[in-house]
């Protein structure tokens, strides 16, 4: 008698837990559903299109339930890295693999911030004052007379340049970036079009200038503003300047730096 009540007592539980399982699993598919119904999207629409309707709608067509199994799963959306290198170390080695390959990265920069710092320190040691250097005159008719002559670089196209430079016609002095930038102006050498005030001329006298180089040049009108009146927005008398037709141009330009672009 004792064994058989405990083996009611043990069917009855497992009766019990069974109808318990049963009920649960019947309220988590009815919450399923509505929820499908509720979002309504065209995402399951178009997944089933042809097909006769969704999968809740065929199944329950069929007499069946709703299965969970069977709902649109909306993609994982996967974790984006700016260094690829850097997610594919930490994947296969952990934090450890992208902790050290930042650190290769940190003495990457470093080593560049040293490497321009000795190169700012050779121009200028390699910087050479000049007196009365001689005038050049080039095929285009363009002149010009070093001051100093560079220890630097050339600049090429494409290059950062930053110059300090002043301007002026017949006389008249019309642009000092002195007189409101320390540190100069900047464009991208022989990029177009060219910045307010330059003109093919000075990029001509630029182009044989090495950084940390300074001269005077003549630009003739065919390398300068042409055949036409130029109004220019003069940063020295904080106002527009008119330069008359054929005005020869003179500039003392003075090449700071020589970089690369940031893309």
């Amino acid at each position: 008698t004792r064994v058989r009540r405990r083996y009611e007592a043990t069917d009855k539980g497992k009766q019990r837990r069974k109808k318990k399982r049963k009920n649960r699993n019947r309220n988590r598919n009815r919450c399923w559903a509505e929820r499908e119904e509720k979002k309504g999207t065209s995402t399951s629409t178009e997944n089933e299109g042809g097909r006769g309707g969704t999968s809740e709608e065929r199944q329950a067509g069929g007499g069946g339930s709703f299965d969970p199994s069977l709902r649109t799963k909306a993609p994982r959306r996967k974790a984006e890295s700016t260094d690829a290198i850097a997610t594919a170390l930490t994947r296969r080695f952990g934090l450890a693999g992208g902790l050290a390959w930042v650190g290769v990265l940190a003495f990457g920069v470093v080593s560049e911030q040293v490497k321009t710092r000795l190169e700012v320190a050779s121009e200028k040691q390699n910087t050479v004052e000049i007196k009365d250097a001689k005038v050049v005159t080039t095929a285009s008719g363009l002149s010009y007379q070093d001051i100093k002559v560079g220890g630097g670089q050339y600049p090429k196209r494409g290059d950062l340049v930053v110059v300090q430079y002043t301007a002026s016609f017949n006389g008249e002095l019309y642009e000092d970036t002195k007189s409101k930038s320390r540190g100069g102006i900047a464009f991208v050498f022989e990029s177009r079009p060219l910045p307010s005030g330059i003109t093919p001329g000075f990029e001509e006298a630029l182009s044989t200038m090495k950084t940390g180089g300074k001269r005077v040049v003549q630009v003739p009108p065919s390398l300068g503003f042409g055949s036409e009146t130029t109004f220019i927005e003069s940063k020295l008398k904080q106002e527009t300047v008119q330069i008359p037709e054929n005005s020869k141009l003179t500039y003392e330009i003075e090449l700071s730096r020589v970089s690369i672009p940031p893309s």
